[in-house]
């Protein structure tokens, strides 16, 4: 192989906002070294896949884009929750040189590094698997050194402790691991310097952040005042969440958060489902009234407050009473967005093997019926924002895209927001006066 005299490295990322900080943590770290980082699918010496098994989908589509990079990379390297769990599997595919699980992530720069050289000076690279357990606190100790993007995530933490009968993250990721609270700050401080509008904490299980301390205080209350200490920073403008469990809304940590000017009022729910007997199926740590009594608290303590939420349909034994009864648990919530799953079998799970499989047309109804009922809250709640939001006051919209002649972004409550005849300023936020909206988005005018 000829000697590479500008080395070019390209990443795909599948799955979660963990995945794409670390992958956006690794680039930075490469691109530092002089090595172009190029878009996916363009030519290139290495291409970097980090993978995905929350859902058997999830796994075909890992393998597959393992293969399409082989079609335009010379060596292929693959790291994630896919590799991780099944490491053989991702290393028997084509231009395959390394395989790591997610505790090799924070030394993969310098691995990407050692393989350039090894390409540079002729030599070809054998194929390596190096998959060790995921319980390394290396992986959560990774930090971003520049902006990578409009949003800038923050993994804060590493793992979960729950053992919830349908999935194999925990196995993928390990126990909760905790980044220190003047890390996460320090981070947050530098990248909101640099320009950054909006910082988004997330991890694999974020409200159990701080679990791991020596000083083990109640769920959530780590959480809520790291969100205190980081809103305290005077360059951080904009503060959201990632996926968050329904207990976490005790009436301390929606006091704390809601007492915090840069948090945004939206919050994504990783809530599963309506009915209780499923939930503790699901062997999930709240029952749907529970889950009904933290949404009333946070919409108490943030008036206005949006909501999005993760749901699963079909879950092994779930009847019609059961699918009825989460139906009605979301528009009782009116939720802004669902992300709805079909039950996907995972070997090696519970759930798995459980009596009274729901069959796949039934999953399919059930979801086109949560789907369709969402839609319809959707717009509702679109046609009140505009509605009810007072004349002559702006939303606050981050800019995402350029359009033809509008551009598009999203206001502080995670609503969708067409500007007209507006076309410059990505990633800063623009005062948006609003005028009408179709059900899928708002449509307004840029401040003049």
């Amino acid at each position: 192989m000829g000697k590479i005299d500008a080395p070019m490295v390209s990443f795909l990322t599948l799955g979660c906002r963990a995945n794409q900080y670390e992958s956006d943590v690794i680039s930075a770290e490469l691109a530092g070294y002089g090595v172009n980082i190029v878009e996916f699918g363009e030519p290139c010496d290495i291409s970097v896949i980090n993978t995905c098994t929350v859902t058997a989908e999830s796994d075909r589509k890992s393998r597959q884009m393992i293969r399409r990079a082989a079609s335009f990379s010379k060596h292929v390297i693959v790291t994630g929750c896919y590799s991780q769990n099944d490491p053989e599997g991702a290393a028997n595919q084509d231009k395959v040189t390394y395989v790591c699980g997610n505790s090799g992530k924070a030394a993969l720069s310098r691995t990407v590094l050692s393989l350039l050289e090894q390409i540079r000076s002729g030599e070809s690279p054998e194929k390596t698997v190096d998959v060790s357990a995921p319980d390394s606190v290396s992986s959560v100790e990774m930090t971003l050194s520049v902006p990578m993007r409009t949003r800038s995530y923050i993994k804060i933490e590493d793992g979960c402790n729950n053992r919830c009968s349908y999935c194999t993250i925990n196995a993928a990721r390990g126990p909760v691991r905790s980044k220190l609270p003047e890390t996460v700050v320090s981070e947050a401080a530098r990248l909101s310097a640099a320009g950054t509008c909006e910082i988004i904490l997330t991890g694999i299980e974020t409200a159990s952040y701080g679990l791991d301390f020596p000083e083990r205080r109640p769920y959530g209350h780590a959480l809520a005042d790291l969100i205190c200490d980081i809103g305290r920073i005077p360059t951080v403008k904009r503060i959201g969440l990632g996926s968050l469990e329904p207990t976490v809304m005790s009436r301390y940590f929606t006091d704390k958060v809601s007492a915090a000017e840069a948090v945004l009022p939206h919050f994504h729910l990783s809530v599963q489902s309506g009915s209780t007997k499923i939930l503790r199926m699901m062997r999930r740590r709240y029952t749907a009234e529970g889950a009904l009594e933290a949404v009333g608290r946070i919409k108490e303590a943030m008036p206005g407050v949006t909501l999005s939420a993760d749901m699963i349909v079909g879950f092994p034994g779930e009847t019609e009473e059961d699918f009825l009864e989460t139906l009605d648990f979301v528009k009782k919530v009116r939720f802004l967005h669902l992300h709805i799953f079909p039950y996907s079998k995972r070997k090696g799970t519970e759930a798995a093997s459980m009596k009274d499989q729901v069959p796949e047309e039934i999953k399919k109804e059930r979801a086109r019926i949560l789907k369709e009922a969402g839609d319809e809250i959707k717009t509702g709640i679109l046609a009140d924002y505009v509605r009810n939001h007072p004349k002559g006051k702006p939303v606050h919209v981050l800019l995402e895209k350029n359009l033809s002649k509008d551009a598009k972004g999203h206001s502080e409550h995670f609503i969708e927001v067409r500007i007209r005849d507006y076309n410059n300023g990505i990633g800063t936020v623009v005062p948006v006066f609003l005028e009408s909206s179709d059900g899928k988005y708002c449509y307004g005018h840029a401040e003049r």
